[in-house]
């Protein structure tokens, strides 16, 4: 699992607004039911905000806490070094008070130290709970590149991995930075198409549409075509567009006729013409 780009949580209400891109695809009471959902996920996402933010602000306040001490401790110091360089008679008095002080300012900075440490840890459970949060809910999230592996196999790796972890939200955010990093890459059209599986995975169909149009228009000579045509037919037909489902599985028939997905588009056909009432056009 890659770490999230430093500036997280304020991106978090962002990208969960941006789920809503899909309710030009839903009936009413579908639409009702996501935005209820979007609401809970706001919801949490703000809470999590406001416990990490009060880490954040108690963790401020302990090191601030701590300069002062530090301060103090100096001021103590330089005030024992002028008392040794008088030499008078008042020597041992004032330094045992000046001990005093420097003793009193380590106990100080020993409870200080173990508090840094504990709303340190904290503040570490906090943003991992974020994380956890927002990959499990399948947000697209910026990640800190300097984590991501260097090498183009292993970043490819990295973003199957994510896919078939289930952290899609991740597996894209890879793929952004792989598309970004190698725009010429022989394994482009596959990227794209594992892109549009980490939507198809959460039943996101419009936005694994416009995933999947990309491909088309990058790809064209691609031998994954085929899949992705079905793919395009299955999320049409998820979105009640029936009609463009057919030309997408008679295109497959026709072109891709010795492609596994040529049967696959078959029975999908089947589903369509038994599932008139789902279709809108």
């Amino acid at each position: 699992m890659f770490p999230l780009h430093k500036s997280l949580t304020p991106l978090l209400l962002l990208a969960a607004l941006n789920v809503s891109g899909c309710f030009l695809w839903t009936t009413n009471k579908e639409g009702d039911a996501m935005a209820a959902s979007i609401d809970t996920l706001q919801q949490q996402l703000a809470t999590l905000e406001q416990r990490q933010s009060k880490v954040e602000d108690d963790l401020t306040a302990m090191l601030q806490k701590a300069r002062g001490e530090m301060d103090e401790l100096n001021d103590t110091l330089t005030k024992a070094t002028r008392i040794l360089a008088r030499n008078s008679a008042d020597f041992g008095a004032e330094m045992e008070g000046i001990k005093d002080q420097i003793m009193a300012s380590q106990g100080t900075f020993a409870e200080l130290q173990h508090a840094i440490e504990v709303l340190q840890k904290e503040m570490s459970e906090s943003t991992q709970r974020v994380t956890d949060f927002a990959l499990a809910a399948g947000l697209d999230l910026p990640i800190d590149e300097s984590r991501v592996p260097q090498a183009e196999i292993d970043h490819l790796k990295a973003i199957r991995d994510a896919l078939s972890a289930g952290r899609y939200g991740e597996c894209r955010s890879l793929i952004k930075v792989f598309q970004k990093r190698y725009p010429a890459s022989k394994n482009a059209d596959e990227v794209q198409l594992l892109m549009a599986r980490a939507y198809i995975a959460q039943k996101r169909h419009a936005n694994a549409l416009g995933a999947l149009r990309a491909f088309v228009d990058n790809h064209a000579r691609s031998p994954l075509m085929p899949e992705v045509l079905y793919e395009m037919a299955n999320s049409f037909f998820q979105l009640g567009n029936c009609t463009d489902a057919r030309v997408l599985i008679d295109t497959i028939q026709s072109r891709h006729a010795s492609s596994p997905f040529a049967p696959k588009g078959q029975i999908l056909l089947g589903t369509i013409n038994s599932s008139q009432n789902r279709c809108m056009n």
